[in-house]
């Protein structure tokens, strides 16, 4: 490490931090912070250069994100580059261990090989997909207990779990027992099903904000249900996460949506609402009401929910399986529901696999199909259906046709036990055999990895001591397919251990005696990566060290967390709602160097050589894809990709070899999104250049707030040659090529905002109203006005992401909704009416106007209004407002409790854009201070009468006297 030090290896610690799904003081966003690492000796007294030492790098943490990747990478400047290596780190607040081992979440158990078995079938893990800090492996034999770990099964621990289960519950027909049968992780909550009993843990996280102390208690939810098993929804929306309860025992058929939610008060708090028809219905008696059935011919096993899945493209949509078995001797029949409030039957699935021989004929198969499960993938719009056969369909067809379609080389004789996506394009199923296939989407064909001669080389390549059996496979964070294994070496020592599955080598085993490598290269050209991306990045070094060796002490490692910590406080500064049009937050952080509060930090800074911070934002022109594309309405993302031909044989590459290279896009859905290729070959060149435009259509409904409520959709770019049969070698594996999918986002992209520019504002004040005026105590976040001046509000458009802010040239409408006299603690909210009494026209009769525009005073129709009353402001104008403060008004007679300072009033504005060529709901408040308000006419009348009442009793005393 020494060597590769002084060498110029230089190790780097990229933190992404995973916005969190509910909802926080934060706006979403997407940050990733660079940290330079720092080398630091192992031993505090050493003084010599051949001391030992590591690479430490701070921790950054935002208050609201649990979920976090590290990503480890480096130059390529010493002799021994390090490769890029990603992995989970975290915040478990759950596991909190005590000097008795115990923990919060229950006692850990370290003595694996009492408990755990060789050959135990694998289970499914099911989470939130990116959202929850910690994962739940249930099936622990003869002991209630479940596997956790915070980082991807790098570390895990096993904990038994104490429940007061209330098992031999009559409505429960299934025999009592002590494992825990399944567990869903979700960012907020963690659930477990023991006994048919569904249970929530009540504990929380230490870092989020919560008004709540931690709890290591259970609490029995569903109480009056007897649970039969759980859906997951992997994928959060709208700020909630989703699950289905099953009813089981004598409440078969019966189905619960379970709906997570956070706020402030009440962070992690969970619905269950039963899916019932306007009438009352179960979707069991709704099947039985459409197949002409007495309710009192479905009884506990003839009608049966298998499972869930949820649609919520832009409402929430269930869509629920339904197995019938109205006679023992007879095949189930399953029937897809839909439900939005009231149950809507689809057409019956098909009872065999029908294989299209000609135009005019189908031959079915002989296999009755039988279903399991079902998993929706969001972005896609693909709904698979699987048990002993695998269906998929493309639900945002339904409204024109209800097609299925089957994927080819699964064998017959198999069911399909647990199913997973990667959200990214592949998928893999796991078979009560424990065989393992891997499928590709928007495809029609299977493949087995396990077992298969891949399989096999993998298995001597990565040789595990001892007896080793599977416990579940998942994907992770970088969405690489990962295996949990339980070992137990030749001295009896138990492990849980994980290990890559690398799919492109064992699928290479069956296509490399065909193809032998691709017969293409592809070359991306990708300007401006970070504006459809929208992910802001920070880079920070570490200050110097004097020392000979070059080594850091723990104090100046502490100086360095400091200015980690003190960049992202400025961050978070730079989320207000007041801006300025050159304020970022490094140039805050520069701008506080020039203040007397922060000499010595900056000092500090200054005599180490360090810059401080530096921003990765208007990037070059890349050669790949982002992993991710934000588009608001109308917008457009650009690229070009030249395909290669590669010469295969000795001869040259000719015209034929170049005019078979094609490449074709596929959109889940047309109605919103437009993807365009522009085809050119260029022979000399020896390949195809195409030029690619992915474009919303400006379909979607409504405006929404910078980075909520986005629909998701994935574009799939093929390239006709045989794209599942390419591989190509890279740093880190085998990867396949010639497939390439691109996740949009359509919406309001986040990291933008509407903010009001209060600098300009002053300085137009005084220069529109030819009056200088100055603040007492002034305060950077409230600014101050004359009551007498006319105030022009003026906004600012600002990107974060690039760091860029322009005036804000649209319209949008300006209320005051709530203000008080004197000091921030008078200050109240309006009610809705009091709201429009004090700003709208359509109440001027009440006169309790706060403001009015000064252009309307004489012609009020050259002014635009809504039908709220609202004057409608255009950024393109200097539209002054002129205080009013009529007799009804709560500003209307403000009186100075000190005569040597003027009255002044505290007012809150809001103000909304009604920008029709955004998607962007920017709606914000702003508090601005207006003082030195003159007295009411009645109050100089009562001032006079008092004061000519005070000097006529004077002179009639004067008199009396004298």
């Amino acid at each position: 490490m020494l060597e590769d030090s002084m060498t110029g290896l230089t190790p780097k610690a990229v933190v992404m931090f995973q916005e969190p799904t509910h909802p926080t003081h934060f706006k979403p966003q997407r940050l990733e912070v660079e940290l330079s690492v720092a080398s630091l000796s192992d031993s505090a007294t050493c003084g010599s250069e051949m001391c030992e030492f590591s690479w430490y790098a701070p921790m950054p943490i935002i208050n609201g994100s649990v979920v976090q990747r590290v990503k480890v990478k480096s130059i390529e400047m010493s002799s021994q580059h390090l490769h890029e290596k990603s992995f989970a780190l975290n915040v478990n607040g759950y596991m909190v261990t005590t000097e008795k081992g115990e923990a919060s979440f229950g006692t850990e158990i370290r003595a694996l090989e009492d408990v755990l078995r060789v050959g135990s079938p694998s289970r499914p893990l099911w989470s939130v997909v990116d959202h929850a800090p910690v994962l739940l492996l249930p099936g622990i034999p003869d002991l209630t207990a479940v596997l956790m770990t915070a980082t991807e099964f790098q570390h895990t621990s096993l904990i038994e779990v104490s429940l007061k289960s209330s098992s031999g519950s009559w409505e429960c027909l299934q025999a009592e027992s002590s494992m825990i049968q399944e567990t869903l992780s979700t960012e907020s909550s963690l659930f477990v099903i023991h006994n048919q009993e569904l249970y929530r843990f009540l504990g929380n996280y230490s870092l989020l904000p919560l008004r709540v102390p931690p709890s290591d208690t259970w609490e029995k939810v569903l109480s009056a249900v007897c649970v039969s098993g759980l859906v997951p929804v992997s994928i959060p929306h709208h700020g909630r996460e989703y699950f289905y309860v099953l009813g089981g025992g004598l409440q078969s058929g019966t189905l619960y949506r379970a709906e997570v939610y956070g706020q402030i008060l009440n962070y992690g708090d969970v619905t269950f609402i039963e899916l019932l028809d306007s009438v009352g219905f179960t979707a069991c008696e709704i099947v039985a009401f459409y197949k002409n059935l007495k309710r009192s011919t479905l009884n506990d096993s003839s009608c049966q929910v298998r499972s869930v899945a949820q649609n919520a493209l832009t409402d929430v949509t269930d869509i629920i399986l339904v197995e019938l078995l109205l006679h023992e001797d007879q095949e189930p029949s399953y029937i897809l529901l839909t439900f939005d409030g009231d149950f809507q039957m689809n057409e019956i699935l098909p009872g065999f696999i029908l294989y299209s021989q000609r135009q005019w004929h189908q031959e079915r198969s002989s296999l009755n199909l039988k279903f399991n499960g079902m998993t929706l993938n969001p972005s896609t719009g693909i709904l698979y259906i699987w048990g002993n056969s695998l269906i998929f369909s493309y639900i945002l067809t339904w409204e024109d046709e209800q097609s299925f379609w089957h994927d080819c080389g699964f064998p017959s004789d198999q069911m399909i036990k647990y199913f997973t996506l990667s959200y990214d394009g592949t998928f893999v199923f796991v078979t009560e055999q424990e065989e393992l296939w891997w499928g590709q989407e928007r495809t029609d064909s299977v493949f087995r990895l396990r077992p298969s001669q891949g399989w096999n080389e993998l298995s001597h390549l990565q040789a595990l001591p001892g007896d080793h059996s599977t416990l579940t496979v998942f994907y992770d964070g970088d969405k690489e397919l990962q295996e949990v294994l339980y070992t137990v070496d030749l001295d009896g020592k138990g492990t849980v251990v994980k290990r890559k599955i690398p799919v492109a080598e064992i699928l290479s085993f069956i296509h490399l005696p065909i193809l032998s490598t691709c017969p293409f290269d592809l070359e991306y050209s990708v300007p401006h990566i970070e504006s459809f991306n929208r992910l802001q990045r920070y880079s920070v070094n570490p200050q110097l060290v004097t020392s000979s060796s070059e080594l850091h002490s723990t104090h100046s490692l502490a100086l360095y967390q400091g200015l980690v910590y003190y960049l992202l406080q400025l961050h978070a500064q730079y989320l207000m709602v007041i801006g300025d049009p050159k304020e970022s937050p490094i140039s805050r952080m520069v701008d506080s160097c020039s203040g007397v509060h922060y000499k010595d930090f900056c000092l500090y800074l200054s005599y180490n050589n360090v810059s401080g911070v530096t921003t990765d934002s208007k990037g070059n022109i890349t050669t790949r894809l982002p992993d991710r594309v934000y588009l608001d309405r109308t917008a457009s993302f650009s690229f070009s990709l030249f395909i290669r031909a590669h010469q295969l044989t000795l001869e040259s590459i000719g015209e034929r070899a170049v005019n078979d290279i094609r490449m074709f896009a596929t959109v889940p859905n047309s109605k919103y999104l437009r993807v365009t290729l522009q085809r050119y070959v260029q022979f000399n060149y020896g390949g195809v250049l195409y030029k690619v435009t992915v474009t919303d259509k400006g379909m979607v409904e409504g405006k929404v707030y910078p980075g909520e409520k986005l629909l998701p959709f994935s574009v799939l770019f093929r390239i006709g040659i045989s794209p599942r049969q390419c591989f190509q070698q890279i740093d880190r594996g085998m990867v396949l090529s010639g497939l390439q999918n691109l996740p949009v986002y359509i919406g309001c992209p986040p990291g933008n905002r509407l903010v009001f520019d209060a600098s300009t504002a002053l300085l137009e004040a005084v220069r529109l109203n030819r009056r200088n005026f100055s603040c007492l105590n002034p305060d950077q976040d409230t600014p101050c006005f004359y009551y007498k001046n006319l105030f022009f509000p003026f906004l600012l458009i600002q990107d974060l992401v690039l760091g860029e802010s322009r005036k804000f040239l649209g319209s949008y409408t300006l209320k005051i909704v709530g203000g008080g006299p004197h000091s921030r603690k008078n200050i109240q909210l309006y009610s809705p009416k009091e709201v429009m009494r004090y700003n709208s026209l359509n109440y001027r009769s009440q006169r309790a106007r706060i403001w009015d525009i000064k252009g309307c005073k004489d012609n009020i129709s050259s002014c635009n209004f809504n039908e709220e009353g609202l004057f409608i402001f255009n950024g393109t104008k200097n539209n002054g407002i002129r205080w009013i403060c009529q007799p009804n008004s709560p500003c209307a007679d403000v009186l100075s409790k000190n005569p040597a300072v003027s009255p002044r009033f505290f007012f809150i504005i809001e103000v909304s854009n009604r920008d029709t060529e955004t998607y962007c709901n920017h709606t914000f408040r702003f508090d601005i201070l207006v003082y030195d308000f003159p007295m009411t006419s009645s109050r100089k009348c009562y001032i006079v009468l008092v004061t000519v009442a005070c000097f006529v009793g004077v002179m009639v005393i004067s008199h009396s006297i004298f």
